[in-house]
């Protein structure tokens, strides 16, 4: 995002084991999350996804190569999927090229004092539409380098090395370089890349003893450290048949899944379908909010199932960040955006449109919005006004139109706002209906 409208997009994602920073399997049982009933006295500890695998097959299936798996992963010949076979990339008059030496993958690039210097790559950092790689500095820093590996097929535009910041010409000193404080991993992009992580910030030394128990976003990050549940397991499967008792929260950190289970219901006068019973508190997305909003981290105290503003404050709708009418405008993620919308306000939350677990968007085509939306009313020509299969028949393409940030990377607004080109053209907002029919005035739709 280059000029002065540019923000720091380091949220990336990416993985490895680089100097200062380690797996924590001294402080496992560090965290100090509070008992969910009395009988539950063991600390909470990480116990790690393959304790989980076990009886959670499905789950774990869904989950191996999602972008959670995938957010950092160490940098090996099957992760890295940039082009090391001394490629080279110029901008702005800096030139880096990127090699493999001893199994490893480097960089030979400008660093902070301008000269040129060779560095190791130990991570990758996400995976798709593009992959970061992470520079391990000797003070426990982990950069996020700013050239970036387009990884869409080379038909789309991909298969290429791009600048993240094109037309900005960045110098050492400047926090958005690479070597800056804007692209330092462990205060940036860590809590919400791997699982049970400490940033570890040493003030008096200036530098990061960083600790994870886990390189990626496992189960853990999202149900809470899992040794109780474990515990509970084991002990269910030991049980006597039939013997019954136990721990009714089963050992769990946080419950995900309703207190009250729910269904939707067709309003067959609507068309659209409304909840019973209505949900209460949504614990669901103050989980994902943790990640999936632009929020600064407040105190590393997080509680799983606590509330989200008890350890961050996220973003307002500020006018450098949102238009006028609330739509996304920089890199603000999903929650500030789903958190104005109608879906929100009737109680839909986030599993109802995206597997947890792989993270998919639920059905083909329109059918995630058809399990609450009547096809025969709104999957229809009378009110899309276009031929089905067009790309304008798609709910998305009208309700949640994308922008494009880092480049390559298209996010949609979850606001799922019904397009009004009369307001937006007002307000000097962006549009869905004037922005596939550019021939077309605004009051013409």
């Amino acid at each position: 995002m280059p000029g002065a409208a540019r923000v720091a997009t380091v949220l990336l994602a990416g993985a490895g084991l680089a100097a200062g920073c380690a797996r924590d399997e001294r402080a496992r049982g560090a965290s100090s999350i509070a008992a969910p009933n009395a009988s539950a006295a063991a600390p909470l500890e990480y116990s790690g996804s393959a304790a989980c695998a076990d009886c959670h097959r499905a789950q774990t299936a869904l989950w191996r190569g999602s972008h959670h798996d995938l957010a950092m992963q160490d940098a090996t010949a099957e992760t890295v999927l940039g082009d090391f076979a001394d490629a080279s990339f110029a901008a702005d008059g800096v030139t880096t090229t990127f090699f493999r030496r001893d199994e490893r993958f480097w960089i030979r690039t400008p660093g902070r004092d301008g000269r040129q210097t060779e560095l190791a790559l130990p991570y990758t950092f996400g995976v798709d539409p593009l992959q970061q790689y992470l520079v391990a500095l000797p003070d426990g820093r982990l950069q996020a380098f700013g050239v970036a590996w387009d990884s869409r097929p080379a038909a789309a535009g991909g298969q290429r090395w791009f600048d993240l910041y094109p037309g900005d010409r960045l110098e050492p000193g400047d926090p958005l370089h690479w070597t800056g404080r804007d692209q330092t991993w462990n205060h940036m992009c860590a809590e919400c890349h791997s699982t049970g992580l400490r940033k570890g910030y040493q003030a008096d030394e200036d530098r990061y003893r960083t600790t994870w128990s886990e390189i990626d976003v496992a189960c853990e990050a999202c149900h809470g450290p899992g040794s109780r549940h474990v515990s509970w397991a084991r002990a269910e499967a030991g049980a006597r048949p039939g013997a019954g008792g136990g721990d009714p929260e089963r050992g769990l950190a946080v419950r995900l899944r309703d207190a009250v289970p729910g269904q939707w219901i067709m309003d067959l006068e609507t068309g659209i379908a409304k909840r019973s019973p209505p949900r209460a508190r949504d614990t669901q997305i103050e989980v994902c909010a943790r990640c999936h909003s632009r929020r600064a981290t407040l105190t590393e105290s997080y509680r799983h199932g606590g509330s989200l503003l008890d350890t961050h404050a996220p973003a307002l709708l500020d006018a450098a960040l949102y238009f006028a009418d609330g739509q996304i405008r920089e890199e603000v993620f999903e929650w500030g955006s789903f958190l104005q919308s109608r879906m929100h306000r009737a109680g839909v939350t986030c599993s109802d449109c995206h597997d947890p677990h792989s993270l998919a968007v639920r059905g083909e085509g329109n059918a995630a919005c058809a399990g609450c939306h009547l096809p025969s009313r709104f999957d229809a020509v009378e009110h899309h006004r276009h031929r089905p299969g067009t790309r304008g028949a798609a709910c998305v393409e009208c309700h949640m139109p994308a922008r494009e940030y880092m480049v390559v990377d298209r996010r949609r607004d979850h606001s799922l706002r019904v397009p009004r080109p009369d307001l937006a053209t007002a307000l000097g907002a962006p549009d869905a209906c004037t922005a596939c029919h550019r021939d077309r005035d605004a009051t013409e739709h």
